[in-house]
């Protein structure tokens, strides 16, 4: 029998070797990690790669990235905590827990739009809007189409100017895509989708942070009928949300 490999990106390979290094004590806590030259060499990646996978490991916590110093595993980093708690509440493990997480993740979404929609700038106007153009050469697949979907909110987070909404984003990303392609996989109309995010857009723009706050909502009430009506068909919940390269 063939068994199915999950297909990750080079970030996600080099976070999950690090965590791996960290946790068998190859680089304990307070100690410094290898330059991003040698780590550059020893990956055979790029730095922007490189970069973004430090990035996320600091977003955890794992990881202190100290200016013109280099990258130093957090002094008070425990080794069972790179596990994360959250696995067992995680959709590929738990099918039940898919609507859980649609439900935290847009309860997240609907305050990140209120606050934006108070403190946005032109710049971030030119931004989401950009995100929001669809262009068929670049959105070919489910999983581009779940990249381009991740984008527009991981900006929101950005823009609303708070750490612990980024980390905690950032700490839900795999499981995100993965329903974010499952919900792809499930519409015709890749341009319609995207679309769906526009009243948002327009609340912010018009500073109209309850406006913001009550579409955003809604928007999740789309996700959780799509989960809804997803269980429904298949009957089988856990096995659609294995992968998410399908």
């Amino acid at each position: 029998m063939t068994i199915p490999l999950k297909k990750i990106t080079a970030t996600e390979a080099v976070v999950e070797n690090l965590k791996t290094r960290i946790r068998t004590c190859e680089f304990g806590p307070g100690e410094k990690l290898p330059s991003e030259q040698a780590l550059l060499k020893e990956y055979d990646v790029s730095r922007l790669t490189l970069r973004e996978a430090l990035a996320k490991l600091a977003a955890w916590g794992i990881i202190q990235v100290r200016h013109g110093k280099g990258a130093f595993v957090s002094e008070s980093i425990s080794v069972p905590a790179l596990d994360n708690v959250l696995i067992p509440l995680f959709p590929q493990i738990n099918a039940d827990r898919m609507g859980d997480l649609v439900e935290a993740r847009n309860t997240i979404e609907s305050e990140i739009a209120a606050k934006v929609a108070e403190t946005r700038t032109e710049n971030d106007i030119r931004e989401l809007e950009d995100l929001l153009k669809f262009n068929s050469r670049e959105i070919v697949s489910a999983e581009a189409f779940a990249d381009r979907d991740y984008a527009f909110h991981i900006s929101l987070v950005r823009m609303a100017g708070n750490d612990f909404f980024l980390s905690m984003y950032q700490a839900l990303h795999m499981q995100i895509r993965s329903f974010l392609v499952q919900y792809a996989s499930s519409v015709m109309d890749w341009e319609k989708a995207l679309d769906r995010h526009t009243p948002i857009l327009k609340a912010i723009i018009a500073k109209d942070r309850e406006q913001a706050r009550f579409i955003a909502r809604e928007h999740a009430r789309i996700c959780a009928s799509y989960v809804r009506s997803y269980k429904e068909e298949n009957n089988r919940p856990c096995n659609r949300f294995i992968r998410a390269d399908e």
